[in-house]
């Protein structure tokens, strides 16, 4: 129909027009990301070759993993009771079915657009990152961001530090392709890596190490300098090692005098508009806090260790710094909270390492009890929140979550079949990667596969946008002429 007013091309640029909408949303707007779904089906509607769509769509087998993914959870209602659940996790799912159909049913971009695509997504993801650091350095206490995982102000901090890290995958990949814009792609990556670093976002961290660890394997491999990959796998081995045996101990302050709590309370008020006794903006009890802190400099609790605080300690406090090496910020002030949370921590609840814990014991538990079939598309909330009641878990009402892991998700709700399909789709999609030397589809891959391990991606709008897109446009290979401009 459009043909006939615009040209032949015009449901090509449409087209294009829609990837650019998802490839932008993904990294900043949901309204973007539906923008992007209503005008890719309407896009197909209007050109009407049904099918053309069918037969590309029929020979992709990844794009028909991932709607047989989708059509389980519609097998679900089988065996489910709670409909409305159900229904409402299938209608936020429908970008899962939407987007690989709206990318698999058109015909690869040629090169130039998909170039273009590319430096759409690393710019914007340059944009909001420096927008994330003046937002949280200049007007942190306006926008009330406490904490330095607040710093993502377009979603979540865990997809942000994801989308690092395929925007560092794509950096790497375009230097290795010496383009003419290679300082630009330097300049670019390096950016990136002192963003993951500096915003101590664990998913984030993960993914850079991914792309970093795999790349450098993948071009060690293909030079056949195995010696040397043999030398950097000890050198990666080595580091877990020692991060584990890092955090296998306990943090610990020195306590250089006895404690006077009734002469620290005394000064506390005096100094601090926050009492004593309130919680900090962390919603930690202030006086704990307050205690770890000073231990954390060798100060004494007591009225005169309060008075040795500077004013920006003061602060630090009260925004819920439990420890003076935590204000230095990096991954150091990341690590050391976590081992805090392993050997410290009494009670899960705002710990997030400790609550992803608990959030597992309760899943396997249902899966101890639903390991076949699962306990159905709908009812998986409820299951949650009964074994909680069940276990009598220590976690608070409001911080009784789903699994926090997308392989437990699917295992409670499919049963181990589900479950298998999951993985195997995801293996095979890596696999088919590695052979068609597609390295950030493979990165993408890998990332996805790690991560699903401690969060429930498929479970919001961006992280399933985020997945069915990148999927859906390394379903086909790439060759080396189209990437290159």
């Amino acid at each position: 129909m459009l043909k006939r007013y615009f040209g032949p091309r015009i449901h090509q640029g449409l087209h294009f027009f829609v990837l650019s909408l998802f490839i932008v949303g993904v990294v900043c707007s949901k309204f973007l990301m539906s923008m992007g779904l209503l005008l890719g089906v309407l896009n197909l509607l209007l050109e009407g070759d049904f099918y053309t769509y069918w037969e590309r769509i029929k020979t992709n087998k990844f794009i028909l993993f991932i709607l047989a993914f989708y059509a389980l959870h519609l097998l679900g209602f089988l065996w489910t009771s709670n409909m409305d659940y159900g229904l409402d996790d299938v209608r936020k799912k429908t970008s899962l079915l939407l987007i690989p159909i709206i990318v698999g049913a058109q015909p690869m971009l040629g090169p130039k657009r998909w170039q273009r695509l590319i430096r759409y997504f690393l710019l914007t993801l340059v944009i909001t990152a420096v927008a994330n650091l003046i937002a949280y350095h200049f007007f942190a206490e306006k926008l009330n961001l406490i904490d330095i995982r607040d710093m993502s102000l377009f979603g979540s901090h865990i997809r942000y530090g994801i989308l690092i890290g395929i925007g560092l995958a794509f950096c790497v990949e375009r230097i290795y392709h010496q383009t003419k814009h290679r300082a630009w792609y330097v300049i670019t990556a390096g950016f990136f890596l002192v963003y993951t670093f500096y915003s101590q976002v664990l998913s984030g961290i993960i993914s850079v190490a991914i792309v970093l660890l795999a790349l450098m394997t993948f071009l060690l491999y293909m030079k056949r300098l195995f010696g040397l990959l043999a030398l950097s796998s000890f050198i990666a081995l080595g580091g877990i090692i020692a991060l584990c045996y890092y955090l296998s101990f306990p943090v610990q302050y020195p306590t250089p005098c006895v404690e006077q709590y009734d002469q620290m309370e005394a000064a506390w008020n005096k100094r601090s508009d926050l009492n004593y006794d309130s919680l900090d903006k962390r919603n930690q009890p202030l006086k704990a806090t307050l205690e770890r802190y000073l231990s954390s400099k060798g100060l004494c609790a007591n009225k005169r260790g309060v008075l040795s605080l500077t004013n920006e300690d003061i602060q630090f406090i009260e925004t819920g710094f439990a420890d003076v090496h935590q204000t230095f910020g990096g991954i150091q002030a990341r690590l050391l909270d976590i081992r805090y949370q392993l050997h410290h921590a009494q009670n899960p609840s705002g710990h997030s390492i400790l609550e992803r814990l608990e959030y597992w014991k309760n899943a396997w538990a249902i899966i101890e009890q639903h390991w076949l079939m699962g306990v159905g598309t709908g009812d998986v909330d409820d299951a949650m929140q009964a074994m909680y009641d069940k276990r009598h878990s220590p976690l608070t009402k409001e911080r009784r979550l789903r699994a926090h892991n997308s392989y437990l998700t699917y295992y409670l709700t499919f049963g181990i079949f589900g479950f298998l399909f999951f993985v195997y789709f995801q293996l095979k999609f890596i696999i088919q990667q590695i052979k068609w030397q597609q390295a950030v589809g493979m990165l993408f891959g890998i990332i996805a596969l790690v991560t699903f391990l401690f969060e429930d991606t498929l479970e919001s709008q961006m992280g399933i946008t985020l997945f069915a897109f990148f999927y859906a446009v390394f379903s086909r290979k790439i060759s080396t002429k189209q990437i290159r401009p």
